[in-house]
């Protein structure tokens, strides 16, 4: 399972021109409030009790709502999954790229996988559970049973989260299928290493999509209680084939601790999300690359103040209205962007 995790703030610089309400796109005035920094939300409707269940800011108006209540706010539904078809081929997609990148050892010997997605999962606390494999998760679930020489296995994601989401879903109930046929049967995981695994193959994955927004998220993410950080250690040490062997031969329930900042971190508790009064910023009238920092195996490109990868997407507020920017490649002087689907080049310097 993944659970969304708070946005790293600080404190912005003071406005100095009008703002709009990013809920009811109406001019502020008075007192207002800023929710992870860039959202600018007046009283009124900060006292609304309905809230989007993707960007978590509140609703009012132009919604769709899931069968099971949950709320979509029209800036984010472009960018959810609602169609089964399309949970399916996240799916695919996550288990192909898996085999890829461990060169073939991430894979089933059962080769059909049943992939549902529902509106409707029970949230019940599946941490009690000795196989959390078989237990239900936020996000999604996944139940395997013997059949025949393998195994049947099913998956169910959560309709209407975000594509990075289900991908990211996608592979951590992979990861328990996968555990599943790959656990000697007197092998006991320890249910937090068991989870941080599955959340080592989605931070894998999102590494590949060189999306730096989740794997953030990803090793800020409470629910394995810092095990995560255990795994990606381990991982960065032994290599993805490394943490396979350990999984097949090995007899510890746990792996082994992090080490220094990394221990350090895990201990950290995740900060809530700002919200506060402020002064008005000055609004954000279209998008500018203000810098380039290239190092031999990566290129940062900083956009309106936020630093961006390839791959990397990030909810912005341009012109007073919320738009989802992803970075499509560097070139010497300038990026490609895509702004809610559609490609345009910024270059260096331009006004």
């Amino acid at each position: 399972m993944q659970l969304a995790s708070a946005q790293p703030y600080g404190s912005p610089a003071p406005p100095t021109g009008p703002l709009t309400c990013v809920v009811c796109a109406k001019p502020i005035t008075g007192k207002y409030f800023v929710h992870n920094q860039t959202n600018h939300i007046c009283a009124d409707c900060e006292k609304l009790p309905t809230h989007c269940s993707v960007c978590r800011l509140p609703v009012k108006d132009d919604y769709t709502k899931t069968a099971d209540g949950r709320l979509i706010c029209k800036r984010d539904l472009p960018n959810v999954v609602l169609a089964e078809e399309d949970g399916r081929k996240l799916f695919t997609q996550a288990r192909a790229d898996l085999r890829e990148l461990s060169d073939g050892a991430l894979e089933l010997r059962s080769t059909q996988v049943n992939v549902q997605m529902l509106f409707n999962l029970d949230f019940a606390d599946s941490r009690n559970t000795t196989n959390s494999g078989g237990a239900m998760h936020r996000l999604g679930f996944s139940l395997s049973r013997p059949q025949g020489d393998g195994f049947a296995h099913n998956v169910v994601l959560l309709s209407g989260q975000t594509r990075t989401a289900t991908l990211s879903t996608s592979a951590h109930e992979f990861g328990h299928l996968w555990l599943t046929e790959n656990l000697k049967p007197a092998r006991k995981l320890d249910p937090d290493t068991r989870e941080a695994l599955c959340e080592l193959f989605a931070f894998k994955l999102a590494a590949r999509r060189n999306d730096t927004n989740e794997t953030a998220r990803i090793k800020a993410n409470p629910y394995t209680k810092g095990v995560i950080l255990n795994a990606l250690e381990f991982e960065a040490r032994e290599s993805l084939l490394g943490v396979v062997r350990w999984v097949r031969d090995g007899t510890e329930e746990k792996l082994p601790a992090a080490t220094g900042i990394t221990a350090a971190v895990a201990a950290t508790p995740t900060p809530e999300p700002l919200r506060e009064l402020r002064p008005p910023p000055p609004p954000a009238t279209k998008l500018e690359l203000r810098s380039l920092l290239r190092t031999s195996k990566r290129t940062v490109a900083v956009i309106n103040g936020e630093r961006f990868e390839r791959g990397s997407e990030l909810s912005m507020l341009i012109d007073g209205k919320r738009h989802l920017v992803r970075m499509e490649e560097a070139q010497e002087n300038a990026v490609v962007v895509s702004v809610d689907g559609v490609k345009q080049t910024l270059r260096l310097g331009a006004k």
